[in-house]
């Protein structure tokens, strides 16, 4: 069972993105076919950008995982490596909350619009519209980790990156 845990916490995003991936490229060659042979299927369309939502979010929480979102440095470059430890810590915080709001929304999303279904392929929009939430817990989850893991041992360092044994 740690295996598992242990190899979903190394790669549940990327497989995810890469499965999306391949979905979203086969019917959106599939989609061009038919076009060209002259009997186009209607789902295709609605299929690839519904792969393609899934696979942005999941994205994000690729990026939670890694650092690798945006960010204004200018202040922390400033003041130091202690300062900028502590602003990155901050805004640790400052996402997980914004990720508990987006969850608690995206769930009553989830069950506003589970009476709907999509146009082409009649799936249920609350399931669909289920990538919100578990993006944010999976995003809760990455931020946490990585503060606890990285960024609150870099600030009782000084600042100084704490590399991993």
């Amino acid at each position: 069972m740690k295996n598992i845990l242990s190899f979903l916490d190394k790669h549940l995003e990327r497989i995810c993105m890469g499965i999306l991936f391949v979905v979203m490229f086969v019917v959106v060659f599939l989609g061009i076919l038919t076009r060209l042979i002259g009997s186009p299927i209607s789902w295709t369309e609605e299929a690839s950008r519904l792969a393609f939502v899934w696979m942005i979010f999941f994205g994000l929480s690729f990026g939670t995982k890694y650092d690798k979102h945006i960010r204004v440095t200018i202040l922390p470059d400033k003041f130091g490596p202690k300062f900028a430890a502590a602003v990155t810590i901050f805004w640790d915080i400052v996402t997980i909350l914004v990720f508990i709001w987006i969850g608690y929304y995206g769930f009553k999303y989830v069950a506003y619009s589970s009476t709907a279904r999509t146009f082409a392929l009649q799936l249920n929009k609350g399931l669909v519209a289920s990538v919100i939430p578990m993006s944010s817990v999976l995003n809760i989850i990455r931020c946490i980790q990585k503060m606890v893991l990285e960024h609150i041992p870099d600030y009782q360092a000084g600042g100084k990156k704490v590399e991993e044994g």
